[in-house]
């Protein structure tokens, strides 16, 4: 409750004050009709004064009480005396015909009320009145002149044609006449009058005509709403009065307030109060008003009501057509006006409790009303406990929607309130504007699943509208989640998933692109003029070793997309949307409908960005168009761009094996060259560079290892590429060049029981496995069953010693082991190289975990062996700490996050089988379930 209230200044006029001084509608009279005047029982419209009491004299009211002195007084010109008082329903057309009866019918008392509101004019005694309110007649009357004459007790009216303005003038035998005809066109309009139509529009304009002439002393006073064009017609004619009430607010309003306001017991407290609450409005920034002195004094003059909230009231009755809108407000004014009489010190928008007034404003918008309903239980149950039924808001919310709601009305999802309004309907001297904003903002839009946002005001409407409570929730979505959103939409939806797909720059996560033989494609979110800068960073700046497995695809031209203030928005409402999926049980119909678009939204925007694929070359990056028409995978579509010209790989090749002269070049250094040189076409796939060689090859235009112009068996890192210029000097100068027999990854093997590895003895019986390991040609590939094959080739001892034979994935000590004939003729110290051999012989040493592997090798391993190279590989789970040293959110993809990799290990020196337990083995970093498949080339000694 503030300092002082209502009570404090003003008083209730007597016509709703109770015997105990409060506020009641009980005894007003908030509706009159004429034809009261002739009921047998005592009615309201009967008791003049109490009629004259509750009148305030309008301007309106007062022009035509003047004009009927005038008329009824000789000694003027004035000779006009028919009025018509137009307006719409309940607009006060019968009152001021009720007050004019009275103030003519008693003649006494009505001067005395015309002395007291300081209205100069004098009325006639002895005057005679007829007040026809024509629906409710005592007789069934179907001709006007018939019935206008019985309420003038004039007997030759009865019967024949309606009189004439001479026969009028002679009826009335110059006694002052006043004739009031209320309801007149819904009488005339009815289909059993329509053959006394004529009659009664010549009669009625007889009737103007005759109060308009200075022998006449008549005057009529006729009510219209101004829907029978026939009756209007006839206006012209007669030249009356008129009088638009609907036009004439101010004296509604007077009138309504005069009717509610007693006596103003501190006018001084009042005027200080209007300041107070203007000094309010011209202290906040967010109010704006052009004047306001204005406002002050309109605070005092419609004091107890704001005037923003009267004249809302008034706006949303009187729109409504057949409402009886004063009447109505008059009775909803004075219930408020009780409610916040010992409550408030000014009645604003925000007071007018709609929940509790809601049989009133039904009648103006039933539809609407019901939706405010639905969100005010709804906010109810959101912000406050339910206590027996009630509901007690946090505080401003149910102000908040009372304003919404009364600038709604019966334009809903059309025009609402705005900043100011709402400012204005909650704001008292020591009120927060920020907080009621932020309240709004925060608590009421997009909680209240029917108010709209619609240019700058807030409304309610039918439909309901989850957009938003998307909205609200995007506002505290930030911008870096936003962009990081479209990041993984990039990543995700346009480029398909793929792992080998990098953002560049993303906002939340570090920069981690392997520098690995595979192609990564980086995908850039901002546009810039030249991306050359970015490019070297991500290579040289990091020391990257294959550089040339970097493509960078961008926006097209200067178009960003992190920049793009509509695109993160957008983000912003997918982010939201997803929150509130995971968050809320219940949602407003239509939310999955308008979370879908907005997605397709985004990625459309973002999709409409690309794009340009850039590819290294010696002189920068070479930019190409993206074609991502219609719905293509981005990443296929990069790949299409990225993929080498064929003839171009191909005399590319043959230029990098023809400067390798005579020594020819291994397959590894040249793939590597392809990787590491950016002179380079960029390899999307190891394979077109193996057809590349195969093309050559089959054209006779490259010898690969053994093979010329035939197509190519196999290629290996080792094998040798010779360019076709120096395959004849080959030949001739190095007839000796060693055959190369290659160890079959395929054995066969005999056990006698399942062990650990394989080989060995195991731990339940002693049994052993025995391998063997298979040998095939040089020249045809097939399996060597001894040292000649069915294709030609064949060695003796010979050759070993003489090293014209060597093994690749081997040592010819195991070749020497598997051919009897050879085991008699070569010495040990004939063999050359190390005697390195496969272990196990074949496949490879499993383990489901990393102790198992380690005791399990402890156990296999000789303690004098020599490990040249481990081929080491697991798969696991990443645990969070796993999952955040990969640069990825731990919270959401803890234990989520699988991994396969392969691990090859070629030390300088070799390894002891204490360097490989303790050193490697022991301190390798992997996820607790990691199982494991290992095998290696060992130097078994002695």
């Amino acid at each position: 409750m503030t300092a002082r209230v209502i009570s404090d200044y003003v008083s209730p006029s007597e016509e709703i004050r109770s015997e105990s001084g409060e506020i009641t509608a009980d005894n007003l009279l908030d509706e009159v009709s004429l034809y009261n005047l002739y009921d047998s029982r005592e009615s309201p419209e009967q008791d003049a004064e109490r009629i004259l009491n509750i009148t305030y004299p309008t301007e309106t009211l007062t022009t035509i009480i003047e004009r009927t002195a005038e008329k009824f007084d000789a000694s003027t010109s004035v000779s006009e005396g028919a009025h018509i008082i137009g307006g719409e329903f309940g607009s006060g057309k019968s009152h001021i015909e009720l007050v004019l009866y009275h103030l003519l019918s008693s003649p006494d008392l009505g001067q005395r009320w015309l002395d007291e509101n300081d209205i100069d004019a004098s009325l006639p005694d002895g005057a005679q009145t007829s007040a026809l309110q024509m629906l409710n007649l005592d007789s069934d009357y179907d001709k006007l002149h018939v019935a206008v004459g019985d309420y003038l007790d004039i007997n030759g009216w009865q019967i024949g044609d309606p009189p004439g303005v001479h026969e009028i003038r002679d009826a009335l035998d110059d006694q002052p006449t006043a004739v009031f005809i209320d309801e007149f066109e819904r009488w005339f309009g009815m289909s059993g009058r329509a053959e006394y139509r004529d009659d009664n529009l010549g009669f009625l304009q007889n009737l103007l005509e005759a109060a308009g002439r200075d022998d006449t002393p008549l005057a009529v006073y006729v009510s219209l709403l101004f829907e029978e064009t026939d009756v209007e017609a006839i206006l012209p004619r007669t030249n009356p009065f008129r009088h638009d009430l609907s036009r004439r607010r101010d004296e509604k309003i007077r009138f309504l307030l005069h009717r509610l306001v007693g006596d103003v017991s501190d006018p001084d407290g009042l005027a200080s109060l209007a300041q107070e609450y203007t000094d309010v409005y011209r202290n906040n920034g967010q109010i704006q008003l052009t004047d306001y002195q204005e406002m002050e004094g309109r605070i005092e003059d419609y004091y107890p009501f704001h005037p923003v909230a009267l004249d809302t009231l008034m706006d949303k009755f009187s729109e409504q057509q057949g409402h009886q809108d004063a009447r109505g407000l008059l009775h909803l004014l004075t219930e408020i006006f009780a409610d916040n009489y010992h409550e408030e010190d000014l009645i604003l928008t925000g007071d007018v409790d709609v929940f509790e007034y809601t049989g009133w404003f039904r009648f103006i918008d039933g539809e609407l009303v019901s939706k405010y309903l639905n969100d005010y239980h709804r906010l109810g149950e959101a912000t406050s406990d339910d206590r027996n039924g009630e509901r007690n808001f946090e505080p401003h919310v149910e102000e908040l929607l009372n304003i919404v709601l009364l600038h709604s009305l019966a334009r809903g999802g059309e025009e609402g309130a705005n900043k100011r309004q709402m400012l204005m309907g909650t704001m008292r001297k020591g009120k927060n504007a920020h907080e009621i904003v932020q309240t709004f903002t925060e608590d009421v839009f997009g909680h209240a699943w029917h108010v709209f946002r619609i240019n700058g005001e807030y409304a309610f409407d039918t439909d309901e509208n989850p957009a938003a409570r998307i909205e609200k929730k995007a506002e505290d979505i930030h911008k870096n989640t936003a962009i990081h959103r479209v990041e993984r939409l990039v990543k995700d939806d346009l480029f398909g998933g793929h792992n080998n797909v990098h953002i560049l720059e993303p906002v939340n996560t570090e920069q981690d692109i392997s520098d690995n033989k595979t192609l990564k494609v980086v995908v850039s979110l901002a546009a810039k003029r030249s991306y050359d800068e970015d490019f070297e960073a991500l290579t040289t700046g990091q020391e990257r070793e294959f550089n040339n497995t970097l493509v960078l695809v961008t926006p097209e031209k200067r178009s960003s997309v992190d920049s793009n203030t509509g695109i993160r928005e957008l983000a912003r409402k997918v982010v939201a949307g997803e929150e509130l999926q995971r968050e809320e049980e219940v949602l407003p119909d239509g939310f999955d409908d308008i979370h879908d678009q907005n997605y397709q939204n985004l990625r459309d925007r973002v999709r409409d960005k690309y794009g340009t694929v850039h590819t290294s070359t010696e002189r920068g990056l070479f930019p190409q168009e993206l074609p991502v028409s219609g719905n293509t995978d981005f990443y296929n579509a990069t790949i299409e761009v990225v993929s080498p010209d064929s003839s171009q790989l191909r005399s590319d090749v043959e230029e990098v094996v023809e400067a390798a002269e005579g020594g020819g070049i291994q397959y590894q250094h040249l793939l590597n060259d392809f990787y590491r040189n950016t002179k380079y076409p960029t390899l999307t796939d190891e394979r077109e560079l193996t057809d590349a060689i195969q093309s050559l090859c089959q054209d006779e235009v490259v010898k690969v290892g053994t093979y010329f112009g035939q197509r190519v068996g196999s290629i290996g890192s080792d094998t040798v590429l010779v360019h076709e210029d120096y395959v004849q000097t080959v030949e001739e100068d190095d007839d000796d060049e060693p055959a190369t027999i290659t160890v079959d990854a395929t054995t066969t093997q005999t056990t006698s029981s399942s062990s650990t590895a394989s080989t060995g003895t195991d731990e339940a019986g002693g049994a052993t496995s025995e391998a063997s390991q298979a040998f095939t040609c040089p020249q045809c590939e097939n399996e060597l069953e001894g040292t000649k094959c069915e294709c030609g080739f064949e060695f003796d001892a010979s050759d070993i010693k003489e090293g014209k034979v060597t093994v690749e994935g081997g040592n010819t000590a195991d070749l020497v082991e598997q051919f009897e004939v050879l085991k008699d003729e070569v010495e040990e110290e004939d063999l050359e190289g190390s005697k390195t051999t496969r272990f196990p012989l074949m496949g490879e040493y499993d383990a489901d975990d990393k102790p198992g592997l380690i005791d399990g090798l402890e156990r296999e391993l000789g303690i004098d062996w020599k490990i040249h190279t481990l081929h080491l590989s697991y798969t696991g789970t990443l645990d969070d700490e796993g999952v955040a040293n990969r640069g990825l959110n731990a919270d959401s993809l803890a234990d989520r996050v699988t991994v396969d990799e392969t691990l090859t290990i070629s030390p300088d020196t070799p390894l002891t089988r204490d360097d490989l337990l303790n050193d490697v083995l022991l301190r390798l970093d992997v996820p607790d379930d990691a199982e494991f498949e290992v095998w290696m080339e060992v130097e078994k000694g002695d």
